[in-house]
């Protein structure tokens, strides 16, 4: 369930993706959006970003909450609905767009692997919103995939590293946070919290 009530025009195209979703695209629950926020202190006049934003779903909570939000966002069909909803569109490819500024508050929930065979994105993503999106004293959200705790691999090493580093916290949440979504999944996660 789409916690986004999309007018009828751009239900359709929404629909339309549904049918043909990009890879890695779960989109946030209600639940899951609730926890993310109250993680947060909101403020008047912070400026916000949701990279990989696909449908939107965590732009439009923050924007609810009478924060100005721009979008980062591959997919071209996602990229028509984020402007159709009157989000400005700042860059493509999160993991190669240069900022255009820096943001108070980040809450993202990105895809945890690109391909059967790119795993470990959601790491990727974290780290870089962190070096290079997020302003000092900013505020940082963020789904992480259960992988980062158990995973050998280099990638998830130096991550916890930069976890330690950066004195994040760590929240596991429900088993089922994603059962409803429009696209239901089970998958071991935790929400990454830092504050810079």
């Amino acid at each position: 369930m789409n916690i986004i009530n999309f007018p009828s025009k751009l239900r359709s195209l929404y629909d339309e993706i549904l049918q043909n979703p990009p890879y890695g695209w779960f989109p946030s629950t209600p639940e899951l959006t609730e926890i993310m926020l109250e993680q947060v202190v909101i403020e008047a006049r912070m400026q916000a970003l949701e990279p990989s934003a696909g449908s939107g779903v965590l732009a439009e909570a923050m924007r609810n909450q009478g924060i100005e939000v721009d979008v980062i966002e591959r997919d071209p069909r996602f990229q028509l609905l984020l402007f159709q909803q009157g989000f400005r569109l700042v860059g493509q490819d999160f993991l190669a767009c240069q900022p255009i500024q820096q943001y108070d508050l980040i809450l993202m929930n990105p895809p945890f692997s690109a391909s059967i065979h790119q795993r470990g994105v959601d790491l990727l993503h974290i780290k870089r919103a962190y070096d290079e999106f997020l302003a000092a004293n900013g505020q940082l959200v963020s789904v992480v995939s259960n992988s980062m705790k158990h995973t050998s691999c280099p990638r998830a090493q130096h991550f916890r590293s930069f976890l330690h580093r950066v004195q994040a916290e760590l929240i596991e949440l429900p088993f089922e946070i994603f059962w409803n979504s429009d696209r239901p999944v089970t998958v071991e996660s935790h929400l990454v919290i830092i504050r810079k």
